[in-house]
């Protein structure tokens, strides 16, 4: 929301009660605090988290151990899970993250956080059994969560969590 028209919603809301008492300077100082939270923190925008195909994991050498995320109803790994990186694709981009490699650990040395500068995600492991889904994989129930900067959430979804060599 844009700050003139936040001013322009905010101000028939003060002026409505400034009607019958006077406010002290506490109150107004607390109103004004108000209107720059909401101005300073605006919703989160949702994203989009796109298909990490076989040609970005060739172009951008992600090859290795780890697990994919794919969400419910798709086969599409939409987040990379690596001992040492994770991968997202936003916007035809690929996105780098870092481990927390002070957190949970997932099968085939991946983690459950990994962090960037714009977006962070946390992988889990859902409880259920784990179905061996290849030669050197096995799948089980997991979700994914993507957070801002801000650390809002700008995606979640359910799905498969799928880890092999």
């Amino acid at each position: 929301m844009k700050l003139g028209s936040l001013i322009t919603a905010t101000l028939p809301l003060l002026a409505l009660a400034a009607c019958g008492e006077e406010s002290t300077p506490a109150e107004d100082a607390a109103d004004v605090a108000q209107v720059r939270e909401i101005h300073d923190n605006p919703p989160p925008v949702p994203v989009d988290p796109e298909r990490i195909s076989y040609n970005d994991i060739e172009k951008n050498n992600l090859f290795g151990a780890g697990c994919g995320f794919a969400p419910a109803n798709s086969l599409s790994v939409i987040a990379l899970a690596q001992p040492e990186n994770g991968y997202l694709k936003l916007k035809g981009e690929i996105i780098h993250l870092s481990p927390d490699k002070g957190g949970a650990e997932l099968p085939m040395s991946s983690w459950q956080n990994y962090a960037g500068e714009k977006f962070a995600f946390e992988l889990k492991q859902l409880p259920g059994e784990g179905e061996e889904s290849g030669v050197e994989s096995t799948s089980w129930p997991g979700a994914l969560t993507i957070t801002n900067a801000k650390d809002q959430t700008v995606y979640q979804a359910e799905g498969t969590l799928q880890c092999g060599a």
